[in-house]
């Protein structure tokens, strides 16, 4: 009776140990399903989709430039208004008259280049430019004959008591509404000349040639020497001197 007991012991301990070695190992088999079920996860392709906000990021920056370029008319402000001032350099200030000297007809040129005064020019609004007073060394007039010079300072102009002559603008006519450097402008400049010490008003006609750097011109006028009551010496080798004066500014003024 015992011998058919042990083998049936050997036996159910046999099926333990196999159910022992099967169970765990099947068990494994479906946690690594799972697993391999988790690959779906790869899906982040939708997080590839935020791609489209580059374009609009990229769009405004490359257009953004063109209005900034458009201000490049700023250059003309820079050379908007401008002070040239006029300096010894190329301009002088004259007289001219006509007279007989020793019954020769001649023509009389005093000239001085000592000359004072600024011209601020408007670029953008060129009827907005302006002249200051300008003022002229008597002192300094000189002619070809020196005894002329000293009638001139001495008797004529009395330079010893009145050393300016002074011309204070009061109107500028005929500018153009818009000008650039290179044009060539004709107009007039009315003023007050005084002369010793008399004022009376005048206009010059004045032809001038602006650039960015420098102004240059001539301004003309003529004028009576009885109107600043400027009486010629009696001497006997003069006569017949002119009572209109023609009187003459040629300017340089460099930008200040």
């Amino acid at each position: 009776m015992r011998s058919p007991t042990v083998p049936a012991l050997f036996t159910v301990v046999a099926l333990l140990v196999a159910a022992c070695s099967t169970a765990p190992s099947a068990a494994p088999a479906a946690t690594i399903a799972p697993t391999e079920a988790s690959a779906p996860t790869q899906a982040p392709p939708p997080t590839e989709a935020p791609t489209p906000t580059v374009a609009p990021t990229e769009a405004p920056a490359a257009e953004t430039p063109a209005p900034t370029e458009a201000p490049a008319p700023t250059e003309a402000p820079a050379a908007q208004v401008v002070v040239y001032q006029i300096n010894a350099n190329g301009s002088e200030a004259s007289f001219t008259l006509n007279e007989e000297l020793l019954g020769v007809p001649t023509v009389v040129v005093g000239t001085t280049p000592k000359v004072a005064g600024t011209i601020t020019v408007d670029w953008s609004n060129p009827s907005n430019s302006k002249i200051s007073k300008l003022e002229i060394d008597a002192t300094d007039f000189k002619t070809d004959n020196e005894r002329r010079n000293g009638a001139i300072h001495r008797f004529i102009l009395q330079t010893s008591q009145y050393p300016k002559i002074e011309f204070e603008p009061t109107a500028i006519e005929g500018l153009p509404a818009s000008v650039k450097p290179g044009d060539v402008l004709n107009f007039k400049v009315t003023g007050n000349l005084k002369i010793r010490d008399i004022t009376n008003p005048v206009t010059f006609d004045v032809t001038a040639n602006p650039n960015e750097n420098e102004i240059s011109g001539e301004a003309k006028t003529v004028v009576n020497r009885n109107d600043y009551q400027l009486s010629i010496p009696s001497v006997p080798i003069v006569a017949n001197v002119t009572e209109a004066v023609t009187l003459t500014l040629k300017f340089v003024a460099t930008r200040q």
